[in-house]
C-alpha cells in the first residue's frame, strides 16, 4: 500500500473517532440569576434539548432517557417549590413590616398626644385618667415591640 494511502486511511480513522467523541446530548438550564446555560452534562433542573441516536445505540436506553426526564421534572418541581416558598416568605416579611409601621405610628400618636380620649356614639369625648393613658401607652409599646422586634424604637 502506498504511503499516501496509509496516511489518508489513518487520517480518516482519526477524524471518524473524533466525530464520534463530539456527539453528545445537550442540556439547557437556567441558573438562579436567570442566565441560560447549555451543557453536555446534566444538572438538576436541566432539560434535554438535543440527543444523539448514538448514545442510545451505545448502551443507553429509552428507559434511561425516561429516568433522566423524570429526574429533570422532579428537579424543576423542587426549584418551583423553593421559588414559591421564597415568594411566601417575602410576602410575610412585607406584611410584618407593614404591621410594625402601623404599631409604631399608633405608639407615636399615643406618646405625643396631650390627652387621650375615646368618642362615644353621640360624638362626646371621654378623657382617660393619667393611669389609664399610661396603661394604653404601655400596651401600645408592647404591641410595637412584639410586631417590630429589635427594630422598634
Amino acid at each position: 500500500m502506498p504511503r499516501t494511502a496509509i496516511c489518508l486511511t489513518l487520517t480518516a480513522v482519526l477524524l471518524a473517532g473524533m466525530l464520534g467523541l463530539a456527539r453528545a446530548d445537550v442540556y439547557r438550564w437556567v441558573d438562579k440569576h436567570g442566565v441560560v446555560h447549555f451543557s453536555d452534562q446534566w444538572v438538576p433542573g436541566a432539560k434535554l434539548v438535543m440527543s444523539t441516536t448514538e448514545s442510545l445505540k451505545d448502551g443507553g436506553s429509552s428507559d434511561d432517557m425516561k429516568g433522566l426526564a423524570a429526574e429533570s421534572k422532579a428537579a424543576d418541581q423542587l426549584i418551583q417549590k423553593q421559588a414559591d416558598e421564597r415568594a411566601v416568605q417575602t410576602k410575610e416579611a412585607q406584611l410584618r413590616a407593614k404591621r410594625c409601621k402601623q404599631a409604631q405610628s399608633v405608639y407615636q400618636r399615643l406618646m405625643y398626644a396631650r390627652r387621650l380620649f375615646t368618642v362615644d356614639k353621640s360624638g362626646q369625648r371621654h378623657y382617660f385618667s393619667d393611669a389609664k393613658a399610661d396603661a394604653a401607652r404601655v400596651k401600645a409599646k408592647q404591641t410595637m415591640d412584639r410586631l417590630c422586634g429589635a427594630q422598634s424604637g
